[in-house]
């Protein structure tokens, strides 16, 4: 650590809370610009190492804190993006050499990386502990939303939909959020990092090679029966229904991400390639039935990948 690698931490997460900021004020033509918060942190882990980039997340929180005199939203962003963007830029530069170290004069030995399949779970489990943390923060609770979602609902209604439709709308909403955010998050987290990392490694600064993403993508064993647990726990009710919901919110969506990616392996080479996964995306988008397909699909691939070996944590 130098000054330079501190004023870069802190430049980073000044830009991340500015791009969070939209998020944080409600301001509608600039929340489109809070998905892209995680990179300025991710970048500065990734290219300038993992202590740069805590003090990115350090300095986010500092940022917004400061910039709206409260400390629970600099809390907003440090759960939602900072932390976990710090911890990732971390572990995905994580490597141990394949043998002993080198000896002075000798090659650099080769190294082993993280796998993206770690990668991912700990995603999973960042956005997870992030949106329950996030929830005990505000004291979410789903009886007090949905009469105020509802009012919101029926001010942007018009007079011919009747007030208990709106009521059920409401209550389906809210009954969704905690599957959905930590979906979302995860995705966020996942694109980020892959866009942070081709910046970082243009500009040369990145160690770690590129990574076949179709190829490698995936989710330990243990995903399978967490998953199930999280389902489980969703039909109990209370609080623990709503942690069981966010674990499998979180889960469902690695799973669909690594669906789409056997996917990209999968029709590798093979004529058409462009067309079906144009077709598979437009689906998506349009219908959304199809992520259960390759949700399905990616618990497969789960099931079927040879479990990661036990000596496989890499350390820098």
């Amino acid at each position: 650590m130098n000054a330079k690698s501190i004023l870069i931490g802190l430049l980073a997460g000044l830009a991340s809370a500015l791009l969070f900021a939209g998020l944080v004020t409600q301001a509608s033509s600039a929340v489109a610009l809070a998905f892209v918060a995680p990179v300025p942190i991710l970048i500065a882990s990734l290219g300038w190492g993992s202590v740069v980039g805590f003090v990115a997340a350090l300095s986010a929180f500092g940022a917004v804190a400061g910039a709206l005199g409260s400390v629970y939203a600099g809390l907003s962003i440090f759960l939602s993006v900072g932390l976990p963007s710090a911890v990732l830029g971390h572990v995905a530069g994580l490597a141990r050499p394949v043998d002993a170290p080198a000896r002075a004069g000798d090659a650099a030995p080769e190294l082993v990386w993280f796998p993206l399949p770690r990668i991912l779970f700990a995603m999973v489990l960042l956005a997870s502990f992030g949106c329950i943390a996030m929830g005990w923060l505000i004291d979410y609770d789903p009886a007090e939303l949905a009469p105020a979602v509802s009012q919101a609902l029926s001010s942007e209604a018009t007079a011919t939909v009747p007030p208990q439709q709106i009521a059920e709308l409401a209550r389906f909403v809210v009954s969704v959020i905690p599957y959905i955010q930590p979906a979302f998050l995860v995705l966020t987290l996942a694109v980020c990092l892959y866009v942070s990392a081709a910046i970082v490694r243009t500009s040369g600064r990145l160690p770690r090679p590129k990574d076949d993403v179709p190829a490698t993508a995936g989710l330990p064993r243990i995903a399978l029966p967490l998953f199930a647990l999280a389902l489980a726990l969703c039909f109990t009710g209370g609080t623990v229904a709503l942690l069981g919901a966010v674990f499998a919110g979180a889960l469902g969506c690695a799973f669909t991400l690594v669906g789409l990616a056997a996917m990209h392996r999968r029709s590798r080479g093979r004529t058409g390639r462009g067309l079906l996964l144009f077709t598979a995306y437009v689906a998506i988008v349009l219908l959304s039935i199809p992520l259960l397909a390759f949700l399905a699909l990616g618990m497969f691939e789960t099931a079927k990948s040879p479990a990661l070996a036990a000596d496989s944590d890499q350390t820098r």
